[in-house]
């Protein structure tokens, strides 16, 4: 004899009926007003049964169609369906749905038989009324549709709290504007509930007597619009002497980000027509939200490109890195929305806006080093947890401090100062799992001290990105002191070789020279015409030696600090390979380069990647964005030179630009928006005088520019090399 599963049995929503079926249509659940339309008395008959031997008669003529549904339903061609039908002379609505491994049949009547085409017209222009972040035009738009007493948004905020953003009453007073619910408003379960589906609706609180009978315990009964409101919510409307309810979740990006809530003092059929549109106008307007976030974002990011450029052109500019931190604290400030910003760098402290007092910042950065060995930490409630670890009133509420680097050393911390609000406590006092028992729920209002405004993730993101910038800094500041140690003792080096040299090599035409000066001094009167002119002769060659070892030494002291070794370098290869470098680097819209003739170069190869590199790369960067690159490389010989010429169909440089554009940090004024710090072609300037050679530019603003390189011909090429094109 085969074991008979066990029935369980659930607390439903009374307004209408739920089957469930698995994969073979036997019927896994079956609701108490499914069973009373089929005029049964034991539930335990029709569980298990197959679908078509109680319902075929139920559905009469529908019920071919409605099997058919349900098969493509299962076999997954599309994954849902609502059939306006007739039941027992009752026009009711049909939904049919998959979920998991159940086929989800579930009706409730039908109060309206269309929506007018004035309904339609007016939700039109209901939509066209709701703007960006406006979330009390959503509230009046959907108190348009369902007269309710009370429409309002509540916004999950980060700290578990809820806020209420928005709201609209048919008496026009505002109850709970501003107002945060305490994170219990929000439990784990009730998250669940109203993420699940698109709405939640309930037309009697109370009434919750439906019984579901279930052969399967794997069936969700949160995928139906039948479950219950959570008990906290229940409760908590109840003792608003609410009876009818509707709760609309609100998803941004993915994210479970609030609910809309509808509630009326009275029992409130409303129909399916009518939650749908609210549905979509909720949904419309959730895109236009995202979409205003996203245009946010851009701004904000455009700010913040603009802050780190400016920033990494003074931590180039300066010695240290916090000499460029200081001078810019008001922005550092700015950019994540702060009252307050503090320096500590060897001890040394900087203070911008609202601060501790430079006691209390050391006690605050040794009690974050002993508490966390994270580079960032952030604590919005920090007064509260912590501030009695710290001596004195602190002025501020919440905090966001970041270690730079491995060491303790240097530290910013940004304060924030508190926001006060109001907060409504709930708690239930019972424990049992009946819906419908005596529960009683306790609410309590109080005032939010000691709380700032979260840092969101566009902030911390910023605090990130500056950190790995100064660390690139530092790293940088340390790899060229190294090498300037390097060249500093290997100018000593060279100093000392000198010094052997000119005291080693000019000692005997210094002595000839001295020992002829004295001989003549004592016995020119003696000496002979040719003997005489014999003296002069030796004279005049130590004075030449001495020269000629001075100008060697010269000579090699500028070859060793100066110049670089040359080689004949052929081209092609190395231009092609750094433009394919810096289109991939920019992903311009479109591309095109056309070379000439590619004739090699005396020069050292990391100087002359370097110097194209630069060139290429800034005129791929300053294209013409909506036409992409049009570049033209060529070569030739002129003057004992390789000339190459760049040209380019760019933005160009305004003419009153091209007496700087060869200074350090200079750049175009018709550049500022792109991302660039004005070294790239003084550094070639430099590269290319070292070379012996000369760089000159032609440009005219919007029509392109135009850049020719001289690069000196030390010898003749080889044969071979001047055959070498693209």
């Amino acid at each position: 004899m085969e074991n008979t599963p066990p029935i369980l049995s659930s607390l439903m929503q009374q307004f209408g009926s739920l089957i469930v079926l698995d994969f073979d249509f036997h019927i896994k659940g079956v609701s108490e007003n499914v069973i009373k339309k089929l005029d049964q008395k034991d539930y335990d008959t029709i569980l298990g049964s197959k679908f078509d031997l109680y319902f075929s008669t139920l559905f009469g003529k529908q019920f071919s169609k409605i099997s058919q549904i349900l098969e493509n339903i299962r076999d997954k061609k599309y994954p849902r369906q609502i059939l306006p039908i007739k039941l027992d002379h009752k026009r009711i609505y049909l939904k049919l749905s998959l979920h998991d491994n159940h086929l989800f049949i579930e009706w409730e009547e039908q109060f309206k038989k269309y929506t007018s085409a004035k309904k339609i017209n007016e939700f039109s222009f209901l939509l066209d009324t709701i703007q960006p972040n406006n979330w009390d035009r959503v509230c009046h738009g959907i108190n348009r549709i369902l007269h309710y007493d009370h429409v309002f948004v509540v916004q999950i905020q980060e700290t578990g709290y809820s806020q209420v953003i928005a709201e609209d009453t048919l008496d026009g007073k505002d109850y709970y504007r501003n107002m945060e619910f305490s994170k219990s408003f929000m439990p784990k379960d009730v998250f669940l509930y109203y993420s699940m589906c698109s709405y939640r609706y309930s037309p009697h609180l109370k009434h919750n007597d439906q019984r579901f009978y279930s052969i399967d315990p794997e069936i969700n009964l949160l995928e139906s619009q039948l479950a219950p409101v959570p008990v906290l919510h229940r409760l908590f409307l109840s003792e608003k002497e609410v009876t009818s309810a509707l709760f609309f979740s609100i998803h941004v990006d993915g994210q479970f980000w609030g609910l809309l809530i509808a509630h009326h003092h009275e029992e409130k059929n409303i129909d399916l027509q009518q939650r749908k549109l609210c549905t979509f106008m909720i949904q419309n307007a959730t895109s236009k939200y995202e979409n205003y976030l996203k245009q946010d974002l851009l701004e904000r990011n455009k700010l913040l490109k603009d802050a780190e450029v400016n920033l990494k052109i003074d931590l180039l500019k300066y010695k240290t890195a916090n000499c460029a931190l200081v001078k810019h604290m008001e922005t550092l400030m700015g950019m994540v929305n702060a009252d307050g910003l503090a320096i500590f760098h060897q001890g040394d402290v900087y203070f911008q806006g609202n601060c501790p007092s430079k006691t209390q910042l050391y006690e605050i950065i040794s009690f974050v080093q002993t508490h966390t060995e994270k580079a960032l930490f952030k604590d919005n409630n920090f007064r509260e947890s912590h501030g009695a670890k710290i001596k004195g009133q602190l002025t501020f509420a919440g905090l966001m401090y970041l270690k730079i680097g491995l060491l303790n050393d240097q530290v910013l911390i940004w304060f924030r100062k508190e926001t006060v609000s109001n907060v409504l406590e709930l708690e239930v006092s019972s424990t049992t799992e009946d819906i419908n028992s005596d529960k009683q729920i306790k609410l309590s209002e109080t005032v939010n001290h000691d709380i700032a405004t979260p840092w969101n993730d566009v902030e911390v993101s910023f605090v990130l990105r500056l950190n790995q910038i100064l660390k690139e800094s530092i790293v940088g500041k340390l790899k060229d002191k190294q090498q300037w140690s390097e060249q500093l003792l290997a100018l000593n080096n060279e100093l000392e070789m000198l010094t052997f040299t000119l005291s080693h090599d000019l000692k005997n035409p210094l002595s000839i020279l001295k020992m002829g000066i004295q001989f003549l001094q004592n016995s020119k009167e003696s000496l002979n015409p040719t003997a005489l002119e014999k003296w002069y002769s030796n004279l005049i060659a130590s004075t030449e030696s001495i020269e000629e070892i001075i100008n060697g030494v010269v000579l090699l002291a500028q070859r060793k600090t100066g110049t670089f070794t040359k080689d004949p370098i052929p081209m092609a290869y190395s231009l092609e390979q750094i433009y394919q470098e810096h289109i991939l680097l920019h992903n311009p819209v479109a591309a095109n380069i056309q070379y000439g003739k590619l004739l090699p170069i005396w020069g050292e190869k990391s100087a002359l990647y370097q110097i194209f590199s630069n060139i290429i790369g800034n005129a791929i960067k300053y294209s013409n964005s909506k036409d992409g690159v049009r570049l033209h490389i060529d070569s030739y010989m002129e003057k004992e030179h390789v000339c190459y010429c760049i040209k380019d169909q760019g933005v160009g440089i305004p003419k009153e630009n091209l007496h700087t554009v060869f200074d350090i940090f200079k750049r175009g004024d018709n550049v500022q928006h792109i991302d660039g710090t004005g070294v790239g072609l003084s550094l070639v300037k430099r590269i290319m005088e070292r070379l012996g050679g000369n760089i000159k530019i032609d440009s005219e603003e919007k029509q392109g520019t135009t850049v020719y390189l001289y690069f000196p011909i030390v010898e003749d090429f080889p044969p071979s090399m001047l055959l070498d094109d693209l």
